[in-house]
């Protein structure tokens, strides 16, 4: 799978919906996201990324997504655990 990150310029969101995250990153699939989301959910380090105001409606943080990116592909993160 090839992603391509898309920078958003001028943009000082914090967190998008699941259409702004696969608009971000070019390549990413719906199914891949989903799943990803659900290990952020279980994971204790990045649960706070993935807020469910409702069963619908998802929220993510950039930041913390890139965060989790990281951690998939070098096994460790580079920020500490609170």
């Amino acid at each position: 799978m090839k992603i391509k990150y898309v920078s958003v310029e001028n943009s000082h969101a914090l967190y998008g919906n699941k259409k702004s995250m696969l608009i971000r990153y070019e390549g990413l699939n719906i199914y891949t996201l989903n799943r990803w989301l659900s290990e952020m959910r279980a994971n204790k380090q990045f649960r706070a990324g993935v807020i469910n105001p409702t069963h619908k409606l998802v929220f993510i943080n950039f930041k913390t997504f890139e965060e989790f990116l990281y951690w998939k592909q070098h096994g460790y993160s580079r920020i500490k655990a609170k």
